[in-house]
């Protein structure tokens, strides 16, 4: 089968930025980011399993600093790689790497965060992309009840529906015991588990 070849190697990946180096350069919604990383800590049940795993050398993000889903997701990701002995994040901003992002197109859309994992030789394990699948279906259902009943014609009110929106998915991310983020971490376990599994 032939698969698309996607344009990164060690030369590549090493211009990508650090975790740290990615913060930095957030402006004005670095706050956000940083609370949501002091937050997004893994149980001791997830470090056990991500520090047992083998294989993945690199994780190369794509993100935007704009992005809500990056703001909330990006930090647990960043989490994981640390977890996992060996392995190396670098984010590349989405636009000024469309020949990167169009090779993980999300159903013909470009979202964000795009997560991808590879071996020592650039084989791609596996991609997570967004968030985890009980956050779409919870803010689809925000959705259907904030911006999609908003007046197309008043911006003030389209405005208002997307705070409105913004402030229950955000809420939904600070429910007790974190239920959003351990859905992320288990595809993200069970993406590496499959495919490791099958090497």
């Amino acid at each position: 089968m032939a698969t698309l070849q996607i344009p990164v190697d060690n030369a590549r990946f090493s211009k990508g930025m650090t975790w740290k180096d990615y913060m930095a350069q957030m402006g004005d919604t670095q706050k956000r980011t940083e609370e949501n990383y002091n937050r997004a800590t893994l149980t001791d049940e997830e470090k056990k399993f991500f520090g047992g795993v083998k294989g993945v050398k690199y994780v190369l993000m794509l993100a935007e600093n704009w992005c809500g889903d990056v703001h909330r997701n990006s930090p647990l990701i960043a989490r994981i790689v640390e977890a996992i002995p060996g392995a190396e994040l670098r984010v590349f901003l989405r636009d000024q790497n469309l020949d990167i992002t169009d090779c993980f197109l999300n159903n013909g859309y470009r979202s964000i965060p795009v997560v991808v994992f590879f071996d020592a030789n650039w084989n791609e394990i596996g991609r997570w992309i967004e968030r985890a699948h009980p956050a779409t279906n919870k803010a689809a259902l925000i959705r259907s009840k904030t911006l999609d009943v908003a007046p197309k014609e008043d911006k003030a009110k389209q405005d208002a529906a997307m705070n409105d929106f913004r402030a229950q998915v955000n809420a939904e991310y600070a429910v007790p015991g974190a239920p959003l983020w351990r859905a992320a971490v288990a595809e993200v376990r069970t993406l590496l588990e499959t495919k490791l599994a099958k090497k």
